[in-house]
């Protein structure tokens, strides 16, 4: 049986010693380019849940953009769709302040 060197999905990144490169290549293909789209919208579902604080989720959500945006594995449609979180979260704040 003749092998092709057909390459596992961050194989390549881990040979080259680029460990955190490897593993986030691994679950970003496995997860379709969705990998921290899908960590953010679940962090911030489960941190809304544990405090029903909307201020204090889109503080920390604000953070979690900025650095994601600042970071070398950044997809522009994952960044889109954390930035409209944010925006209905701050929605929310708003009206919790303005007519409440």
């Amino acid at each position: 049986m003749i092998y092709n060197g057909t390459n596992a999905s961050g194989w390549t990144e881990l040979m080259n010693g680029k460990m955190i490169s490897a593993v986030f290549t691994m679950y970003d293909t496995s997860f379709v380019n969705w990998t921290v789209a899908l960590l953010f919208i679940v962090y911030q579902f489960m941190l809304f849940l544990k405090t029903r604080n909307p201020t204090l989720c889109w503080v920390t959500g604000l953070f979690f953009a900025s650095l994601y945006a600042a970071s070398v594995f950044i997809k522009k449609i994952s960044l889109q769709i954390m930035f409209v979180m944010l925006v209905f979260e701050l929605a929310i704040i708003l009206y919790t302040l303005i007519w409440k």
